[in-house]
């Protein structure tokens, strides 16, 4: 039975090879290449994207339609393919994902029983490039992992807007429409911004399928890393003063802590200047304990890490360290 049409919905910058895997597990779908297409918007690339997308067009056994345009980021790139998007469901895949395949099928499935519904569907870690992959990554993996697992477990019965990320999602194109899709002011969150909006706007309900899976390899150096928490810390206090959540949410990232992560949270916090020792530390330690395969030391050290730069985030957008204060305590 043919389900409902598919559009896969990617942006790309400057990541030829990784848009080579992309399209190359796409060619492997078990869902039939007449009900879905490929759009892919090439967010300014001047690495021969273009071109290979251009000539894989012509022999892939499904559609792809190259947009390019000029760098404005993943958010508004996004927004651009759902747009122009001819299925009546959009799939979200990051272009360092390769997608198994059932993904499509599976993502297609739920849609097919239920139009309300957000599809999330894992990204999950290559095994075989433990050796090549930096320690930051693999922490990514595993805490993803532990998300995954509290689900198969029944720990988490029912995921929500603050799991929906959009490497491996999917939404009926008509409701992502209803709430004008990303927002293009936000340079991270923007995926579980625009979830809470699908929620409380459309009463859009999210369920997780561990079987609609793609290998996630990204590409991301330290630097890039150490970004991505402050920028959530930044964005959550956005988030807070609009009410779009509670102050509680932002105080959880310093009292669900432990001891030793609070301690060191204070000492960087308020006191300007130790941030960067403290980084330059704990990936060290991080780093070590990787190569040594004791991973649970190496994770623990960068958990502590990415809270404490979340809180750095935290502090300011609110302005200074008091305001800090009288948030977290």
């Amino acid at each position: 039975m043919t389900g409902p049409t598919l559009s896969v919905v990617t942006p790309t910058f400057n990541r030829v090879d990784s848009v080579r895997v992309l399209v190359g597990g796409l060619s492997r779908q078990t869902y039939p290449p007449d009900s879905w297409e490929l759009v892919i918007i090439s967010d300014g690339s001047d690495d021969g994207t273009d071109a290979f997308l251009a000539e894989a067009a012509q022999t892939a056994p499904f559609p792809i339609r190259l947009l390019s345009q000029q760098n404005s980021g993943p958010a508004a790139a996004r927004n651009r393919g759902i747009r122009e998007a001819g299925g009546d469901i959009v799939v979200f895949i990051d272009d360092d994902v390769e997608p198994l395949p059932d993904l499509l099928a599976r993502h297609a499935a739920h849609h097919r029983a239920d139009p309300g519904v957000a599809v999330i569907g894992p990204l999950s870690r290559d095994p075989a490039r433990r050796a090549a992959e930096p320690v930051w990554i693999a922490w990514e993996h595993a805490m993803l992992e532990k998300q995954y697992d509290a689900f198969r477990s029944g720990a988490w019965a029912t995921p929500g807007p603050h799991h929906f990320y959009s490497g491996n999602s999917s939404v009926q194109r008509e409701h992502l429409l209803a709430v004008g899709g990303f927002d293009e002011t936000f340079t991270r969150q923007e995926d579980v911004e625009m979830a809470a909006r699908l929620e409380r706007e459309r009463s859009v309900r999210f369920v997780v399928d561990l079987s609609a899976s793609g290998i996630h390899r990204p590409i991301r150096n330290f630097a890039s890393w150490l970004k991505v928490p402050y920028a959530y810390g930044k964005l959550d206090v956005v988030r807070a003063r609009r009410g779009d959540i509670g102050w509680e949410r932002v105080r959880h990232g310093y009292a669900a802590r432990n001891r030793a992560t609070r301690l060191l949270a204070r000492a960087v916090l308020f006191s300007p200047g130790r941030g960067g020792t403290a980084s330059w530390l704990l990936l060290r330690a991080a780093t070590t304990a990787y190569r040594l395969r004791r991973d649970s030391a190496a994770f623990a050290a960068l958990s502590a890490l990415y809270n404490v730069r979340y809180l750095e985030g935290v502090r300011d957008e609110l302005g200074d360290a008091d305001a800090l204060r009288r948030v977290l305590y």
